[in-house]
């Protein structure tokens, strides 16, 4: 990484910590009559430090996003039950939207209050590894046991000049899905495979069903710039090269934008569509695709698709081409569980992360909600291996890279330039060329 760059990250992060200072005495946490350990009183809404440890055990606060999440509850109740049940411990679970997670994280980390483990994924990590409040996984479970545990691959995702940093919990890419019952009744038995035909796809189901959304792609917020790198990526495009430096300003950027204009004009996408709003909508049966990670599942699930019915209205495909040929792109996406420095239970946590990961409560995650285990005892499970809905991802997985802002701690700030510039862009407000222009001169002067 450039000096540039290395000061600009710098710069966000003790940014990021500043506000941590202002916001006091931390976050509030979600309502304890609907989080998924309701009988655990939550720490940060009393504001004092978690429960202390009692003869029968000791109180660990795991922290995230994805218990707050109506398809995952019921499933975060059974992890926590088992975990209890299993070790005496008991759990605090405290909460997040996902956006919120963690400027959240290092409140609490700056605050003092307890925090033993917490869910990241692959964009949140960074952040907070580059505060210095994680653990290394290798100290407390010994790098035998993680290696032996997980692949080598998912272990390289949470590891940072040498330290492993965070734990595979589990691993794909964010990939195209799609309803197939919709596309067949537009016509449409096989998935198209270039932009050409998708565009035709798109005009075909839009014919055929004026109420359905053809393409479900975020418009709004940080998954705006999230879905937007992959098909700058297809166009043969790039945020930044390889050195660091603007690469943004592209005649493959502008190609790209103007795309997203064509399908904007044409009624295909949507403006104040986010990653949420998409989900909702693609599991009552009014997207016929979006971007979305496994979890996709979990929604469908959670609205009374039966778990092994869930590939005929929920199904993952390559992202379409450029040219027939061509590299499919996406964007690898996965959780990975931190323990915390200053943990007084970094044992028990640890306990728990295993657990987490464990093959009974990492199948039960996968079974409901689509969540692939990243452990080689449960990836060589048949049930696994033989699953026609996590193939679909695995394929795309295999080609998937990091988003160009995984490893920035100001990915937030490039991240909303992008979503900015192209809504004005979408919005008619700015010429392709004027937005990706703009993009390019906000971005350099990070």
């Amino acid at each position: 990484m450039n000096m540039k760059k290395s000061r600009l990250l710098a710069a966000a992060l003790a940014g990021v910590l500043s506000l941590s200072l202002l916001a006091g005495c931390g976050p509030t946490a979600s309502d304890p009559g609907t989080s998924p350990s309701a009988s655990q009183p939550s720490a940060s809404q009393s504001g004092a430090p978690a429960t202390e440890p009692s003869a029968e055990g000791v109180n660990i606060v795991w922290a995230g996003w994805s218990g707050e999440e109506e398809a995952s509850k019921d499933i975060f109740q059974r992890m926590i039950d088992t975990y209890e049940q299993q070790s005496g411990n008991t759990v605090t679970w405290v909460g997040w939207t996902w956006a919120d997670t963690a400027q959240q994280l290092l409140i609490r980390t700056q605050g003092g209050e307890q925090l033993d483990l917490a869910q990241v994924d692959i964009g949140i990590f960074n952040t907070v590894a580059q505060a210095g409040v994680l653990a290394d996984w290798n100290e407390i479970l010994g790098e035998d046991y993680m290696k032996e545990t997980f692949e080598q691959s998912a272990l390289d995702v949470g590891n940072i000049d040498g330290q492993q940093l965070g734990m595979p919990w589990s691993m794909a890419s964010i990939s195209m899905v799609y309803n197939p019952e919709i596309l067949s009744a537009a016509g449409w038995d096989e998935v198209p495979v270039t932009i050409a035909e998708f565009e035709q796809c798109l005009a075909d189901i839009k014919a055929s069903n004026p109420d359905v959304v053809p393409y479900a792609v975020s418009t709004k917020d940080a998954t705006c710039a999230g879905d937007f790198m992959p098909w700058l990526w297809t166009f043969g495009g790039a945020i930044f090269n390889e050195d660091g430096s603007v690469a943004i300003n592209s005649d493959a950027a502008v190609a790209c934008v103007e795309w997203y204009q064509s399908l904007m004009e044409k009624g295909y996408i949507a403006m104040d569509t986010g990653r949420g709003e998409a989900r909702q909508l693609f599991a009552q049966g009014k997207v016929a695709f979006y971007d979305d990670a496994v979890l996709a599942k979990g929604q469908a699930v959670s609205n009374g698709v039966d778990p092994d019915e869930v590939v005929n209205v929920c199904s993952a495909m390559n992202r379409p081409v450029l040219n027939e040929g061509d590299q499919p792109q996406s964007t690898m996406w996965g959780h990975m569980l931190v323990v915390f420095k200053d943990s007084e239970y970094k044992e028990q946590a640890a306990e728990l992360a295993q657990t987490l990961v464990s093959d009974e409560v990492a199948m039960d995650y996968f079974t409901n909600n689509g969540m692939p285990p990243v452990t080689k005892s449960a990836a060589s499970l048949d049930e696994v291996k033989n699953d026609a809905y996590l193939n679909g991802f695995l394929e795309s997985t295999s080609t998937a890279r990091l988003e160009e802002t995984a490893r920035m701690a100001n990915a937030n700030e490039v991240k909303t330039i992008i979503t900015e510039e192209l809504q004005y862009a979408l919005l008619g407000q700015k010429t392709a060329e004027q937005a990706v222009s703009d993009m390019a001169a906000r971005l350099e002067a990070l």
